[in-house]
């Protein structure tokens, strides 16, 4: 049963920290509000295993770790428990030893589910205790990706069965415990996998949900077509959407906690031929923001655009496709100009990170809050330092060029494909070249390739024709991905930008003065450009990403010829 001791009086008697460091950390705990484990864990005190293990002291417990084995070993008894009990309850069948049953439960000192599990199994118990956020996923693993637990249930039979296009059956099944089971599994296995976003797709005869990880999309299951109105109309439910009208798009948030992990989610829906089509967007503000050191950048390209950043007016964009990075990097950047002396206020579109000592404002567009109007506030606030989400209209331009203009550091986003072409995409937004000239101090350009995973991959000869010879080598000695346990079998982990710095000098101010294309810039102003192909060619040899990613990204020449072992 649980002991009358703290947790904190239990770690000090299995050894695994001392009363100094669990003062410490009650102190700290008093300020930020953060539990115990947490704050021991973010001071480097405890391991996360050995937090776990004082819980499961805490309930005279024997730990269970939930490896990877277990899962799959509980695979085969997931008919004594089911779906249903196991999540309403946390707990999961690990082994048979004769007539006892091993099982796992987030709460040991749960009786009624204990007695429940003993009237139903037939069995005697041995309770082991497990972490709820594992618990959670050995569900998903062990119960989620199977389709049948749609027929099993006898209590819930006639919700598979019926056609719940109607919006009252809808309404009436949204709230049902197997609905939002679902679509809570759907969504901790994103979490968990650390997916970026949630794909719902319609398709004639099923829903198909998949993942995207790495910039990379993952079919993960399929959803029978009977469950689509219902799963969708709880997606839309949660980011607060009218789930009554199917024909227009909707945007809508909302926010979850998994574990210690606070997810705020971004809503999406498209109608579509089959149905509406929903993108569930996921931040996880708990993770902590990149600084420009962590972020990958050559050493030439950080330093000078540090150097651009010290300067007390000018405008920098950084550019590249959506979901490039863009918002990681000025973050970054934001998070190496704060200081007590200046004055730095953001418009964005919407705040992703809470920053400390920054004003942050969002757009409302529904409300008259463009980023024109958000930015002209911004501008009688006294800035030092403005920050815009992105340049999308002339007015937005116009106004931020000016800003830069009189004495105001500006940082803001933009679509171009690379740092030269910046400033014909603001020509074509209608900004005169003088305007540009005078505000414009640098550009960098990025996209994002996805990190090979240091555990498996493996290097190999490749012979890449045209890339040979523009960097140098008549073979390349580069790495591959191969796939094991810490990559989920992928062969990535993690995302790296590739880089591109475009310092603007007196000689591209003459050629943008006289309407330059981005070819011209790029031929004319090398000495003050950083090619990202150069970065690109620094991280391949590196063996921090393979040659594909860096083909799938780059222009590459013709004649050029894919990889080959």
């Amino acid at each position: 049963m649980y002991g009358t001791k703290r947790l904190g009086e239990w770690l000090v008697q299995m050894g695994l920290i001392t009363p100094q460091q669990l003062q410490e950390a009650l102190e700290i705990q008093r300020t930020t509000g953060k539990r115990l484990g947490e704050t021991l864990i973010e001071l480097g005190y405890l391991t996360r295993e050995d937090y776990y293990k004082a819980q499961a002291a805490q309930y005279d417990a024997p730990y269970e770790p939930l490896d990877d084995a277990t899962i799959e070993q509980a695979r085969a008894l997931r008919h004594l428990i089911g779906v249903e009990l196991a999540s309403r309850h946390f707990v999961i069948p690990l082994r048979k030893q004769g007539n006892t049953l091993v099982v796992a439960m987030a709460d040991p000192n749960n009786i009624e589910a204990i007695d429940l599990l003993r009237q139903t199994t037939g069995m005697n118990l041995e309770i082991h205790y497990a972490p709820p956020e594992r618990i959670l996923h050995a569900i998903a693993q062990i119960y989620g990706v199977q389709e049948e637990i749609f027929h099993t249930e006898t209590a819930t039979e006639e919700l598979w069965e019926a056609d719940i296009g109607d919006l009252s059956q809808i309404q009436e099944t949204i709230h049902q415990p197997p609905i939002i089971r679902l679509v809570n599994t759907i969504l901790f296995e994103a979490v968990e996998k650390g997916a970026s976003d949630v794909h719902f797709e319609p398709m004639e005869n099923r829903l198909q949900v998949r993942y995207r990880i790495d910039g990379v999309l993952y079919p993960v299951r399929t959803i029978p077509r009977s469950l689509q109105a219902s799963v969708l109309a709880r997606v839309k439910l949660m980011g607060e959407m009218d789930i009554a009208d199917r024909r227009r798009p909707q945007d809508g948030r909302f926010t979850v906690r998994f574990g210690e992990s606070k997810i705020d989610a971004r809503v999406s829906s498209l109608p579509t031929v089959f149905g509406e089509r929903i993108v569930v967007r996921l931040l996880d503000r708990s993770k902590s923001l990149m600084t420009l050191e962590q972020l990958g950048m050559p050493t030439e390209v950080q330093q000078n655009l540090t150097a651009l950043a010290a300067r007390p007016w000018g405008m920098i964009l950084v550019t590249g496709p959506t979901g490039a990075g863009k918002s990681t990097t000025l973050y970054a950047l934001l998070q190496h100009l704060r200081s007590d002396r200046r004055n730095i206020l953001t418009c964005e579109d919407p705040v992703e990170y809470t920053l400390e000592g920054i004003g942050q404002s969002q757009v409302n567009e529904r409300a008259g809050l463009t980023f024109a109007n958000q930015l002209r506030a911004i501008l009688r606030q006294d800035p030092d330092v403005v920050l815009v989400g992105e340049i999308r209209d002339t007015e937005t331009a116009e106004i931020a060029c000016r800003a830069a203009m009189t004495g105001h550091l500006v940082l803001a986003t933009l679509h171009t494909n690379d740092a030269t072409s910046a400033p014909a995409r603001l020509m074509d937004m209608g900004i005169p070249p003088f305007l540009i000239n005078s505000a414009l101090t640098g550009v960098l350009a990025q996209r994002l390739v996805r990190r090979l995973c240091p555990h498996c991959k493996q290097s190999m000869t490749v012979e890449t024709g045209a890339f040979c010879s523009r960097w140098g080598h008549q073979r390349l000695q580069v790495w591959e991905p191969r796939g094991c346990p810490e990559c989920n079998q992928i062969g990535y982990r993690g995302r790296v930008g590739l880089y591109e710095l475009f310092v603007v000098n007196d000689e591209a101010r003459r050629l943008i003065a006289q309407h330059a294309d981005s070819e011209r810039l790029r031929a004319a102003c090398a000495e003050t450009l950083f090619p990202m192909e150069e970065d690109a060619r620094q991280k391949v040899l590196a063996g921090i990403t393979s040659l594909e990613e860096v083909l799938a990204q780059l222009p590459h020449p013709p004649g050029i010829q894919q990889p080959a072992a």
